[in-house]
């Protein structure tokens, strides 16, 4: 019971990591293994901050993160769908997320893993396993993301940061709306 809760846990916040990592792979085609290091630390940290924060604090905190997290992500899809439509952003954009970029698009992903460390106590897990675990799925998802996402540039064109704009406007409505219902009903 206790593999089920971990696996369930683990590949719930694995989600949004998977699609923002294919999204930035439609840009991104360099440094994969950079970035992946990254956000797997991000969300390992994030997850021990949720954990030492407590659980009643942690509450409070967790739905306005995820909610600020999904308000993000819907900020870069607009911007993605209606203002990104020049080829020479494309080139610039080509191989340069890094700095306080890649740190803070790493921060945005990572942000519901705060919830999951308020309350991994509580779930009747091991901490330390499930921290490592969640650390892995991120490298792994990141990459497996990034380089799909690269991938599928050749055959959508013009049309791949749409995409990634759709997908990106997705997940952050998903996080809002989510956030929402929790806040309402909390």
């Amino acid at each position: 019971m206790v593999a089920l809760k971990m696996v369930a846990l683990i590949l719930s916040v694995g989600i949004d990591t998977l699609m923002m990592s294919i999204s930035l792979g439609v840009f991104q085609t360099q440094g994969k293994v950079r970035i992946a290091f990254t956000f797997a630390g991000t969300e390992a940290v994030m997850t021990l901050i949720g954990l030492f924060t407590g659980k009643g604090l942690g509450r409070f905190i967790g739905d306005w993160a995820s909610l600020i997290g999904g308000i993000l992500l819907l900020g870069v899809a607009v911007w993605l769908l209606a203002f990104h439509d020049e080829d020479d952003e494309d080139e610039r954009l080509e191989g340069n997320l890094g700095g306080w970029t890649l740190i803070l698009t790493a921060l945005s992903v990572s942000l519901d893993e705060l919830a999951v460390g308020f309350s991994i106590g509580l779930v009747g897990v091991p901490v330390a396993l499930t921290i490592i675990l969640i650390a892995l799925q991120a490298f792994i998802f990141t990459l497996l993301g990034l380089t799909f996402g690269s991938k599928l540039k050749p055959y959508l064109g013009e049309w791949a940061e749409k995409l990634a704009g759709i997908v990106l406007g997705l997940l952050g409505l998903w996080l809002v709306i989510d956030a929402v219902v929790r806040l309402l009903n909390g």
